[in-house]
C-alpha cells in the first residue's frame, strides 16, 4: 500500500513539474496588425517559437500605447510599443518597463512613416518637404500627443522654417484610418501616417504622399519590443528563445521587403496577419515596410533623442530617464550568439 501511495505521489509530482515547466514556456505577447511587426508575425506563422519550445499567446492592440497598462499589470510578458512621450513618463514614474528588441525603423529607402497633404494643399503648391512652410496656421492630424507621428512631422516643419508648437494647429488622438478620410474631407490639411495608410489615402484621391520618414529622421525608431524588468531574471531563457525566433523572422521580413516577388510565402503571411489583407497591396507598398535591425539591438541614440526633444522642446516629458534604465541589450546579444552557434533554423 505504501508503495502504491509513493508511486501515486511520484506521478503527481512529475505532473506538477511538467505543468509548471509548460507554464514557464508560455509567453503572452501584445502585437498589432501592422506590417512593421512582420518579424514576429512571420516567426509565429512559420512555427519558429514552437520549434524553440515556446507557446505564444497573442493579444492584438490597435496601438502600442494601449498595450502598456497590460504589460505593467502583468497581463502581458512582452509587447510592441512606440517610443512616445508617454513611455518616458511612465518609466520615470516607476513603471517596470525595459526595452529589449528593435521592432522597426525608418531606414533609408524603407521609410514606414509618410506625410500626406490634402488634395487642396497639394494644388496650392505643397509638393515636397521644402514647401511645408505653406502649412502655417493649418491643421495637422496625428494619432497621439507625443507620438512618433507628431515627432516626425514636427521635425519636418522645423526644416521648413516653422515652429510646430505655435505655427500649426494640431489635431490629436485620431485613429490613422480616420485621419486619411479626414484628409479627403479637408478636416485636416496634412497628416503623418503609417505608409500603408498614406498609400490608401493617395490611391483614393484623398491626398498625395509628399515625403517618407527616412528623409526626415534617417534611421529613426518606429517601434520597440519591451518586457517587465522582473522577467529579465524570471523568464530569461524564454525571452532569449523568443528573441532567437523573432530575429529569424525579422531577417526573412527584411529580405522580402527588398524583393517581395522572390518571397511569395512571406507576402502571403503578411497579407493574412496584417490589416492589409491582400498580397498585391503588400507588394505595392514594398520596400516601405520599415526595417528591423537584424542583430535585434534597438536604435538607442534615436530613442534618447526623442526623449530630449519631448522634454526640451515641447515639455511633454516631466523627468528624463537614462538609457541604462530603459534598455537591456543582453537578451538580443545572447539570442544572436545562440543563433550563430546552434543554428536552429538552418535548412
Amino acid at each position: 500500500m505504501k508503495a502504491i501511495t509513493s508511486l501515486i505521489s511520484g506521478v503527481a509530482l512529475l505532473c506538477a513539474v511538467s505543468v509548471q515547466a509548460s507554464a514557464q514556456d508560455v509567453l503572452r505577447v501584445g502585437e498589432g496588425p501592422f506590417i512593421t511587426g512582420g518579424g514576429f508575425l512571420i516567426a509565429n506563422e512559420k512555427g519558429y517559437f514552437k520549434k524553440l519550445g515556446l507557446q505564444i499567446e497573442t493579444k492584438m492592440f490597435i496601438d502600442g500605447q494601449q498595450a502598456v497598462p497590460a504589460l505593467i499589470a502583468g497581463d502581458l510578458d512582452l509587447t510592441f510599443m512606440t517610443a512616445n512621450a508617454g513611455l518616458f513618463n511612465s518609466v520615470a514614474r516607476g513603471a517596470p518597463i525595459v526595452v529589449i528588441l528593435d521592432r522597426g525603423n525608418n531606414k533609408a529607402d524603407r521609410g514606414y512613416t509618410v506625410i500626406n497633404v490634402s488634395k487642396q494643399m497639394a494644388e496650392g503648391g505643397i509638393k515636397s518637404l521644402a514647401d511645408l512652410g505653406k502649412l502655417k496656421g493649418k491643421k495637422i492630424g496625428v494619432s497621439g500627443t507625443g507620438s512618433i507621428n507628431q515627432y516626425v512631422f514636427s521635425l519636418a516643419l522645423q526644416k521648413a522654417g516653422l515652429d510646430p508648437r505655435k505655427d500649426v494647429q494640431w489635431v490629436f488622438n485620431v485613429p490613422q484610418p480616420d485621419l486619411m478620410k479626414m484628409l479627403g474631407q479637408n478636416q485636416v490639411d496634412a497628416t503623418d501616417l503609417a505608409y500603408q495608410f498614406g498609400f490608401f489615402a493617395e490611391k483614393n484621391g484623398w491626398g498625395p504622399m509628399i515625403a517618407t520618414g527616412d528623409k526626415i529622421d534617417p534611421d529613426g525608431t518606429i517601434a520597440v519590443i519591451a518586457t517587465r524588468q522582473a522577467l529579465l531574471k524570471d523568464k530569461r531563457d524564454q525571452l532569449v528563445r523568443f528573441a532567437m525566433a523573432y530575429l529569424q523572422g525579422a531577417k526573412e521580413f527584411n529580405a522580402a521587403a527588398a524583393n517581395p516577388d522572390k518571397h511569395p510565402e512571406i507576402v502571403e503571411i503578411l497579407a493574412k496577419t496584417t490589416a492589409l489583407q491582400k498580397p498585391e497591396t503588400i507588394k505595392a507598398i514594398a520596400p516601405n515596410w520599415s526595417y528591423v535591425n537584424e542583430d535585434g539591438i534597438p536604435n538607442i541614440p534615436s530613442v534618447m533623442k526623442m526623449q530630449d526633444y519631448w522634454a526640451d522642446y515641447y515639455d511633454y516629458v516631466e523627468k528624463k530617464i537614462s538609457a541604462e534604465r530603459l534598455f537591456d541589450t543582453s537578451i538580443a546579444k545572447e539570442a544572436l550568439r545562440r543563433l550563430e552557434t546552434e543554428k536552429p533554423f538552418a535548412k
